[in-house]
């Protein structure tokens, strides 16, 4: 693993240099009553925040109810294998009707902008968009099996 020097005096983890810079953007959450707190991406991204950072945006404390099992802003801390890119092999052996009806599908549920960056495999395809593309695929009349680009292992965030 690799390490920084941070202050002369304490090491950190590329893993927390990766937090720190998500912080400033991402929502946090600093409820540590919660019960599912040391599994959740946003408590430990919100662990990381730089001191010199006066503004960012987090969950309310108060927000988790006490018999609430899991907060809806639950991330999981761990990485997944996330497929990436529908460009080269997902539509190949397509019919063009049922592809058009995928993809108008698709652009639909997000818009334009935000499918050509899950078809270009700029932003890796989440298990709850996969769920999406899988019902799409289904409501199209698609029975063949869905190829993507590659895969890629990040964070849910």
């Amino acid at each position: 693993m690799n390490y920084a020097v941070k202050n002369d005096t304490t090491m950190t983890t590329d893993k927390e240099i990766l937090f720190r810079q998500k912080a400033e953007k991402y929502l946090c959450c600093f409820n540590d009553r919660c019960p599912s707190h040391t599994q959740c991406l946003r408590w430990e991204v919100g662990q990381c925040v730089d001191p010199a950072v006066r503004i960012l945006t987090c969950i309310s404390p108060n927000y988790l109810k006490p018999n609430q099992n899991r907060c809806h802003h639950f991330r999981d801390n761990q990485p997944l294998t996330m497929p990436i890119g529908m460009k080269k092999r997902f539509y190949y052996d397509m019919p063009a009707r049922i592809a058009q009806a995928i993809k108008r599908t698709l652009i639909n549920y997000n818009c334009r902008a935000t499918y050509y960056k899950y078809h270009n495999g700029l932003r890796p395809i989440t298990p709850d968009y996969l769920a999406v593309i899988q019902e799409a695929c289904q409501q199209a009349g698609w029975k063949g099996p869905l190829e993507f680009d590659g895969e890629v292992t990040d964070y849910v965030w």
